[in-house]
């Protein structure tokens, strides 16, 4: 691994950032975040190091008091120290010249090393030349020692690779005394040509009279010439046709595969340790080409040292699912006008099942704005519904994961399991953190997994009060408060009970947790909506379930019109939700044997896969704005309707004022993006 670790400060938006580097570092992140500030960074270090170069806009552009930026990069010499040792030791039958020339170099080298590596500092103040704390001879050894190449597949000529040729010269170059003797070689078989050497002869008067010198060629030059000679030409194509019958995605692909193939030898025949930097080497490519230059960079790592700045899930992916543990991932964000960055968990040996399920889904958290994690299908369905979307556009956003119900998904997605920095909101139901015990008129307070209970005593001032205080009170009220409910299905109404809920979901708005007061079929049909759901939905039920089930269902409808909480408890029941008390069909019979079974039977009747969500969305919105449900250009018809804005302020607010829960999530949602 040539470059150990890199420390930015005062470059463009990045205020100071350190980074451990390994075989394989990614910078992941939006767009805007600055993961292109970092890699100009390193362009700018690194083109500075044996040459003189300038670049607009470098300083700080929010802060015009600073006016230093320092870019400092420490090399890991062990290996190239190794293999110098070996090369002195191997030397000693060489001629005494060739001998001297590369002990020097060799000794040079060894000179550098402080505690098997080099610190190389770039300063550059404003109005002033770049200064270094190493001299110009020292670093054109760091220079070839640790070549850097930039890849950056929308700025190369993809057409034209003839730069190639450069790389393949350096790799072919030769020793000073053998480019001599070739070039007497080749002089010799030219001039035994009569007319050929007449030519040359001709053209070195011509030379002398007009008083122009040919300078001699370098070794990285001559091994050029001999590399194009010996194969045969210097125009690239692949699979025998020209490079501009292809697309940019495949030409890119093949640039980028072969320049890692001759660096990937250079390490076996030079002393180097390549270093390629690639910006978003995934555009343009179809994902199974993203698989396969991601697993030729795999199988480099060990020779080349790669720096990745990417968009892709499926490159983040196949990070995620190496077992090697030699790549570091850098999750970059813009916060305040400056760029952070946090550096993401790998999986570790013993999450075997994550590795194993990761796929672009969950990779693509760590892309984005907000991460909104949920229990089941149903609140996926609903949080992306399109009537929904269109009237609130900040659901678009978040990326919605089913975390909640799985752990190991959870453990993937979640940004503070792998130390994303993107805010996330988790939406779980009640029951998961209260729960009725069996034949007592008690409930139990649940610990959540991920939420620091034995933290909360430590803390003190408000955090304290919200969280230890609150949490104290919510486990004495389920120790000692009797509730009142109503049979058959433990609807309650009891204010103390409704206290216990509201109090359960205070608490864990401290850790980024939204609880349903019930279930997400409890925000769906309510108290205010329940008679509109009735009209619109009847029919639903009806054409689902078997003549005599609707009958009863429809008769317990009517016998339930003066009870409307118990009627609410029974419709969300009915599709597949849970009572007050938060209980199941199966739960519902434990605790009341003697329940009527004609109403027992009726429960849980519409199934959660079912589409009746998205049936009773449309149906609802719809009918606020007085479209027809059978015509087929319903949906176009209301995104027109809804353009008004006096429109759209009273379907905001009807919303509001019905699905007073699910309203609450998206007002949350709305003000973590904003």
């Amino acid at each position: 691994m040539a470059i150990k670790s890199i420390e930015i400060t005062g470059y463009r938006s990045i205020p100071h950032l350190i980074l451990d580097t390994d075989n394989i570092t990614a910078f992941i992140g939006r767009n805007g975040s600055g993961k292109s500030n970092i890699l100009s960074a390193l362009n700018y270090f690194f083109r500075n190091l044996t040459g003189v170069y300038d670049e607009e806009g470098i300083f700080d552009t929010a802060n015009s008091l600073r006016n230093e930026i320092c870019i400092k990069i420490t090399y890991d010499l062990r290996q190239i120290l190794k293999i110098v040792q070996h090369n002195l030791k191997s030397a000693v039958g060489e001629e005494e010249e060739g001998r001297r020339e590369y002990e020097t170099y060799y000794q040079k080298i060894r000179a550098m090393a402080r505690n098997d590596e080099i610190v190389v500092r770039l300063v550059r103040r404003k109005m002033k030349a770049v200064e270094w704390n190493i001299d110009y001879n020292a670093r054109q050894i760091i220079a070839a020692v640790f070549p850097v190449y930039f890849i950056d597949a929308r700025k190369i000529v993809l057409t034209d690779w003839t730069n190639l040729w450069e790389l393949i010269g350096d790799f072919v170059k030769l020793k000073t005394e053998k480019s001599q003797e070739i070039r007497k070689e080749i002089r010799n078989r030219v001039e035994s040509d009569f007319t050929t050497a007449k030519k040359l002869e001709k053209l070195e008067q011509i030379f002398e009279e007009q008083q122009v010198n040919i300078r001699s060629l370098t070794s990285k030059q001559m091994g050029k010439i001999l590399a194009e000679i010996a194969l045969g030409g210097q125009m690239f194509q692949y699979a025998e046709r020209n490079l501009q019958e292809y697309s940019n995605g495949t030409n890119a692909y093949n640039y980028t595969n072969l320049m890692i193939a001759i660096l990937g030898q250079m390490k076996q025949y030079k002393l180097k340790e390549p270093v390629i930097i690639l910006d978003e080497p995934e555009i343009s490519l179809h994902q199974v080409m993203v698989d396969r230059l991601m697993e030729n960079i795999f199988a480099m790592s060990g020779r080349i040292q790669f720096f990745v700045s990417t968009h892709s899930p499926r490159c983040m992916k196949m990070l995620l699912e190496r077992e090697e543990r030699d790549y570091s991932i850098y999750h970059v964000t813009l916060s305040e006008e400056y760029t952070r960055t946090a550096k993401v968990k790998n999986l570790a040996e013993e999450e075997s099942r994550e590795r194993a399920i990761v796929t672009e889904t969950y990779a693509n958290s760590c892309f984005a704005k907000m991460v909104v994690s949920v229990e089941g299908e149903t609140e996926l369905e609903v949080l992306k519904n399109k009537y929904l979307r269109q009237i609130f556009p900040a659901l678009k956003e978040p990326e919605f994961v089913l975390g909640m119900s799985n752990s190991v998904i959870q453990n993937l997605a979640s940004p503070g399991s792998r130390n994303y920095q993107v805010p996330i909101l988790s939406v779980i139901d009640m029951d998961k953190v209260l729960e009725k015990r069996q034949g007592k008129n008690r409930f139990q307070f649940k610990k959540m997994k991920d939420v620091p209970n034995d933290r909360e005593i430590y803390w003190y001032g408000k955090k304290r009060a919200d969280t230890l205080q609150v949490r104290r009170r919510i486990q004495s009220m389920c120790e000692k408060c009797n509730f009142t409910f109503q049979y058959p299905l433990y609807s309650c109404q009891d204010q103390n009970f409704r206290c216990l809920r509201e109090l359960i979901k205070t608490y864990y708005r401290n850790y980024d947790m939204f609880i349903w007061d019930t279930t997400i079929e409890g925000a769906l049909i309510t108290s205010k909506n329940c008679i509109q759901f009735i009209s619109c939905m009847g029919k639903y039920i009806k054409d689902k379930v078997k003549p005599a089930i609707w009958n009863d269902i429809y008769t317990y409808l009517q016998k339930y019109d003066r009870e409307p909480n118990i009627k609410l408890n029974y419709l969300r029941m009915i599709f597949s939700g849970k009572s007050d008390y938060l209980l199941t069909k199966k739960q519902l019979k434990k605790e009341n044997e003697k329940i009527n079974d004609d109403i027992w039977d009726t429960l849980y009747k519409i199934p959660k896969t079912g589409n009746w969500v998205s049936f009773w969305l449309e149906l609802y919105f719809l009918g606020l704005a007085g479209l027809d449900s059978s015509d087929e250009m319903r949906f176009r018809k209301f995104c027109n309707w809804l353009e008004k804005e006096e429109n759209q302020r009273k379907t905001i607010r009807k919303f509001k004022n019905d699905f007073v829960e699910l309203h609450t999530l998206i007002e949350k949602i709305q003000m973590t993006l904003a």
